[in-house]
């Protein structure tokens, strides 16, 4: 049969949009089936992710949908396939997005360079949010994480781009994440480090009294302690050890 790719972090898409599903329980299953690649998924674990609230014959609804899937992928149905428990879909992860991004995303090389190229190949796999066209509960609730693993991809690429020497080109794309996502605080100490060493350590300072105001408005907190050391740091302009400043995130 001929090969297949698919996409889910994004809208929904087969063969780069050259098949369409219009109904949006058939999304919803062949997401639930694409999140496993090769290995079979329960009949009650499919109607968790394509019903918020199951029909009465939810077991039996299940395998119409299932006959409608293959008829609407048209040459690649034969991909669906019963199982001893429920279903599966016959194809390799790498015909996947989701599974080339992770392959990509938790890949470690002792070469700096080479694990940022490996990031940015993976992180342009993106084409917005995460399974934004399926809806169900279960399914929004895993799309959920699955754009936090983007975030996480995100700060690395960005980690090693500091590291790298590459400070003062981040500072635009650092302010945007900092609105977009103003409660992460990796974010904040990216940028706060990103302009401190561009020898704009003025604009560090007020950027952390922005996130110290905003924490304490909306959470009635200060920030965390590395953010809050970070800016002990530069305000008495003494050297910041990138090592440390950069690490991972459970040294707090």
């Amino acid at each position: 049969m001929e090969s297949c790719t698919f996409g889910l972090l994004g809208e929904l898409s087969i063969n780069d949009g050259a098949v369409a599903l219009r109904a949006g329980k058939l999304r919803g299953l062949l997401a639930a089936l694409l999140l496993r690649p090769g290995r079979p998924v329960s009949e009650a674990e499919l109607i968790e992710w394509v019903w918020d609230a199951p029909p009465s014959r939810a077991h039996s609804t299940l395998q119409v949908y299932v006959v409608r899937l293959r008829r609407a992928l048209g040459r690649f149905g034969p991909c669906v396939l019963r199982s001893t428990t429920g279903y599966r879909i016959d194809v390799d992860p790498d015909q996947v997005d989701l599974h080339r991004f992770r392959s990509l995303a938790n890949r470690r090389d002792p070469d700096s360079r080479a694990e940022l190229g490996d990031l940015r190949v993976a992180l342009a796999l993106w084409r917005g949010p995460a399974l934004s066209d399926v809806t169900s509960e279960a399914m929004r609730f895993e799309a959920d994480r699955l754009n936090e693993e983007r975030l996480v991809a995100l700060e690395r690429r960005i980690e090693l781009e500091i590291q790298l020497g590459a400070h003062r080109e981040l500072v635009p794309e650092l302010r945007g994440l900092t609105r977009l996502h103003p409660l992460r605080e990796r974010f904040a100490e990216f940028l706060m480090l990103a302009l401190h060493r561009g020898a704009r350590s003025a604009d560090a300072l007020e950027s952390y009294r922005a996130i110290y105001r905003l924490f304490v408005d909306e959470l009635g907190v200060g920030p965390g302690r590395r953010l809050s050391e970070l800016h002990d740091q530069i305000l008495r302009d003494r050297e910041i050890d990138a090592a440390r400043c950069l690490g991972p995130l459970n040294r707090r």
